[in-house]
Order: C-alpha cells, then structure tokens, then sequence
C-alpha cells in the first residue's frame, strides 16, 4: 500500500493494485482516492476528513464496516474503515456491523461467520427487526434527506438499542440531549431553539389550552410544571396537537414524530452518533435505571437528572415495583395478520396500558398517565420506541401483506428537523424503518420466529354470537356468567377428527363511564372449574385525547366504545360450554390486588358495559 517515504513526497505504489493510493489519502467512501482534501459535518453522523500523508481523525460514529461488492479486499479504507474497488469510482455498500479498522486472517474468519449467523436468521425469520423480508416488494426508497447528505454510494444505518443497553457515553449523551431541550424551553417563542424546546415536542403531541385539550385536565393529580398553552404562530398551528390516537394512524404518525424528535435530541446532545432508546418493559417491566435517578454526575459535576420526574407512580418511580406482566405483554398484537386490527390492539396492549400504569395514580394522572401532558415526560419517548420496535418486528413477519394502504399512507404530517426548520412529509415516505436508515436491536416481545407455512383458516363471513347482555361493572371483581353454543365450541376448540375452522375475538361493546375510572381492568375468561385465563387489558388513555380533528383518520376503526381482544386460545382453554367473563381492576403494578385498586377507583365511575359478543372468522 502506498506510504509516506523518507523525508520526500513520493508515494509507494501497492504492488497488487499499482492504482491505489494509501489509506490516508483523500477519499468519498467510493473505492478511489482523490488528491486533496475532504470534510464534511452533516449532522447525520459523517464528520471525516483525509490528506494524502495523514491518517483520518477518529472513525465516523456510529461505527459500521463498508462491505465490498465483488473485487479485491483491502485492509485499510477511507476512516479505518474495510473497503474494496472493483473498478475505478466502483460504490461500496455499508452496514452497521461493527468497526473494523483492521482486518486479519482471524478476524475475517469471524467477519465470515457472522455473515453465515445472519444467513441463519434470516432463514428462521429472526424476530429482530433487521431481518430479511419474508416476501420481496421492490426496492424501497431511503428518505431523500438522508441520501442528499451522505457520500455516494454510503448508507448509515443508525441502530437504537434498548436503554438498558446504553454505554456510560451513551446514556451521557442521552442526558445531555434532554437537559439542552429542557433549557430551550425558555428559547424566545418564534425562535428555531424553542422549536426544539421540549416543551414544543411535548405540544406537537398535544397540550392542554386552546384549540386542543380543555385546561379543567390540569386540575387532575401529577400536572405539577405544566400550564395552559396557545398555539401563537404558523409553525405551532401547523404542528401542535397532531397526535393520531384512536385512529388507523396511530402507528405511521408515532414513528414520524420519533424520527423528527430523534433528529433534534441529537443535535441538542452535540453527539451527532446518538439514537433513541427504547423501554424494553416485557424483558423488564421496571422503569429503567436511567429515569429514576434523580441526579447524575457529569464530568465531576452533580447535576439534576433530566430523564427524572416526579409525576409518575411512586412504586415505580422508587424501582419497588414493576408494571404486571399481563400489561405489556403484545401478544395479542402480534396475532394479528393485517394492519388495522394490529393497529388497533397494540395502542391498547401494550402502548395504553404502560401510559396508565406510569401515570400517579392511573390514568388521567400524572404526564404519562393524560395524552395532553404525556410528551413532557422523557420516558414517553423510549416507550414510543419500543412500540415502534414491536410494530416493526411485526411488519417484518410478511411485510408485502401487512404495510398499510390507504389512509393512514397518503396522510401528510408536519413536524420541525434538527435545525428547527417546519417539514411537511407525507406517511408513505416513513412506512419502514429501511426507508428511515435505522433498525432496532433485538428485544422482548419479538421472539425467532420459523417461517414455516402458515394455518390457512377458512375464509367466512365473520359471524357474531351475543354471549352477555347490559352488565354494570363493580368496584371490586365482576363476574358475569357467559354461554357457548356448542357448535361455536366445536368449531374453535376441534378434534382430532376435525381441526379448528375459526378465529375467536371477545367484543366489549358500550363501554359508559361518568368519570374516568383511574384504575385499568384485566378481561379473563374462567371455566367452571375456575381457571382463569387472561385475554386483554382495558385502559382509557384514549379517553384523554384532543377529539379528531379529521374523521378519514377513523376509517377501519373499532367503535371508540368497543374493546376488541384475541380470545380463542382463551376459550379453547374453558374445558365446557359454560363460563365466566371476569373484570378485575388493576393499578398496573405487579402483584398487586383489587382491593388496593379500588381504594385508587373515582367513587364516580359508574362503568358499565352495553355487552359481550364472540366473532368467528
């Protein structure tokens, strides 16, 4: 390879490739040199720069190896990186696998088998999000402002990990990210930096005041800090209070507002490498670590801990108690086969539940616990991220049959980038992670899957069987007693003569309520020889959302008064034809009982439900 000789200018030519200059010459990641110098400082993570006798500063964050396209392997390339050339100017392809600066025999073997694992997975259909597509659609197109910053020929892909996970410098990062936003919320109004005030973010999701949420919200426990907002200029008209809950886009308008919100958190942290976390609560249903402190250490200095704040559930907050297994596990979710049942189930197990579990004293208490106040907590952005790990995870499953269509893809939102600047983008630009350049590490909730061929159920009509009629729900444990016709049961429980021709979903249909319940109810179904089994959560984070503001968001959606759960394992598991629907409050905490709920539930819930129904497919 060519090297500096002596005390002249003349370089020594690589023997194998007399046309390649050494690895400290000037270069665009494109498998050539050029004579000069390159920088660049994008904000995207690219900050580089290479003279023809000097090596490159420290490696691009975050670190990836440039996998070659066929040709010649080369130990060094531009910034320590691995790269190859077939052909003057030929591209590279890069991955975030790892940083490879050098590359011996060993470390290639590893490199090698690494690829082999990848192989693996994507065979088996590994849950993780970076898994290979079980059918092909085409080439998905990458979003234009990340291609127009970067080199050509160079795709970063950003990786978020769960906040478990984080590096001591990670998790400073992260601190230092929220602490900037915090301090811009004092920013002049129409200033780019209150743009990216938390404060704003928070009100892109919704607020309380004008033109959103009625104020009489900030009366209710936990709303300490907060205050009635207006939206006062174009920019804030534009983008305050856009949140979809309730609707077909709950999904597609989540992970847009993630990706904008992760472009100003990383340039507010001054760490162009840092990525969003996410709350990994089925391998771990505690609140992290990381947003129970109430301070932290920076550099020899104790500082105020900015992911922490009070206004969440004292047990835990205190890290004394984590959130019931029942609440988070997406289960039910991941039944699903197409994506606005998906949709639908996951904003209620496990997106509603963890907000109301987090809440003081469920919901609409404490930030987490009230849409309109949700975003000032930190930890509502990596709960945001793990929903939207789980929904890509799913995606992946058959992403050519569950992308969504319709509404909620040709829906144009607007937020504000990293510099503070209003983007209008429309949902079909944002529908994967791919065309985003990101990708999720691997996490609960998302197990190895074998795409091995799916059960073809028999395509029918849905059919609907009333099991229970108008049932006021009690402030302790409700129990109603249901019916199954027999020939219902027979066609989802089977025989070995006779497989099982349908789906089951349990309906709650008019759900009525005076006052907000402030405790959630677990749904069971229990047989006569009183076991239960636990089908679906009903929360009511949604009932403290702005109204819709555009009814075509509603498409496709169940009743706002209806509770849709998978049952038919449920019902598989009755053992007879007669049964119990069970409601049994829950503060969301582990362990805990219903009596301790219902010393938390408003004496003037008066819940009750219109009816039960069972719908086979």
């Amino acid at each position: 390879m060519e090297r500096s000789t002596g005390g002249g200018d003349r370089p020594r030519r690589d023997p194998i490739d007399p046309g390649r200059r050494s690895p400290g010459a000037a270069v665009e990641c494109r498998g050539h040199s050029t004579p000069g110098q390159f920088r660049r400082d994008d904000g995207l993570g690219l900050s580089f720069r290479a003279s023809r006798h000097a090596r490159p500063p420290p490696p691009i964050p975050p670190f990836r190896t440039c996998l070659p396209r066929p040709g010649r392997y080369r130990r060094h390339g531009p910034c320590g990186r691995l790269w190859a050339r077939k052909g003057a100017g030929a591209p590279l392809s890069c991955t975030p696998i790892a940083d490879r600066p050098r590359m011996g025999r060993g470390m290639m073997a590893r490199l090698w088998l690494g690829v082999a694992a990848v192989g693996l997975s994507a065979a088996i259909g590994y849950g993780g999000t970076a898994q290979t597509p079980a059918k092909k659609i085409g080439p998905v197109a990458v979003d234009p402002a990340i291609k127009a910053k970067l080199p050509p020929g160079l795709l970063l892909v950003r990786t978020r990990k769960s906040i478990n996970a984080l590096s001591a410098a990670e998790l400073a990062s992260l601190r230092r990210g929220f602490a900037q936003m915090i301090a811009w919320n004092s920013a002049p109004r129409d200033s780019a930096d209150f743009r990216r005030s938390l404060k704003f973010w928070a009100n892109i999701h919704a607020y309380f005041g004008a033109h959103c949420r009625d104020v009489s919200g900030l009366s209710n426990a936990g709303m300490s800090g907060l205050s009635a907002q207006s939206d006062s200029n174009p920019t804030e008209t534009a983008t305050w209070c856009t949140c979809k809950h309730g609707s077909n886009q709950f999904l597609t308008w989540h992970r847009m507002y993630l990706y904008y919100f992760e472009q100003v958190l990383r340039q507010a942290s001054g760490d162009s490498s840092l990525t969003l976390p996410y709350w990994d609560y089925e391998a771990d249903a505690h609140i992290p670590a990381a947003y129970r402190a109430a301070t932290w250490v920076d550099g020899g200095t104790t500082k105020p801990n900015p992911l922490f704040v009070a206004n969440r559930q004292a047990e835990l907050n205190a890290g004394t108690a984590a959130i019931d297994p029942d609440l988070v596990d997406p289960s039910g979710a991941m039944a699903q086969t197409s994506y606005l049942p998906f949709n639908s189930a996951i904003e209620g197990t496990p997106h509603g539940n963890v907000h109301c579990a987090t809440g003081v004293a469920g919901c609409p208490t404490g930030y987490m616990g009230s849409v309109p106040a949700a975003g000032n907590d930190p930890i509502f952005y990596s709960h945001h991220a793990n929903i939207d790990r789980l929904y890509e995870c799913w995606l992946q499953g058959d992403l050519a049959a569950r992308l969504p269509t319709g509404a909620p893809t040709t829906a144009s939102y607007s937020f504000v980038n990293g510099s503070g600047a209003q983007v209008t983008r429309t949902a079909s630009d944002m529908l994967t992670t791919q065309q985003l350049a990101y990708r999720y590490t691997a996490g609960g909730g998302c197990p190895i899957r074998f795409h091995l061929p799916p059960i073809v159920w028999q395509e029918v009509p849905w059919r609907r069987i009333p099991i229970l009629g108008p049932t006021p729900v009690e402030r302790g444990i409700t129990r109603a007693p249901i019916r199954l016709p027999a020939e219902m049961r027979a066609q989802i429980v089977g025989t070995a003569a006779n497989p099982p021709t349908r789906q089951a979903t349990l309906v709650l249909e008019g759900l009525r309520f005076d006052e907000i319940p402030r405790v959630m109810f677990k749904v069971a179904l229990q047989g006569k020889d009183g076991k239960q089994a636990t089908v679906g959560v009903i929360n009511f984070f949604n009932e403290t959302a702005p109204p819709h503001r555009d009814t075509n968001d509603m498409a496709g959606m169940a009743a706002p008064d209806e509770r849709r759960f998978e049952a038919t394992a449920a019902l598989r598991a009755l053992g007879g034809e007669e049964g119990q629907l069970v409601l049994i409050p829950t503060t969301g905490l582990a362990g805990g009982n219903a009596q301790a709920a219902v010393q938390t539930m408003s004496p003037r819930t008066n819940l009750r439900i219109g009816g039960a129904r069972i719908e086979l497919r």
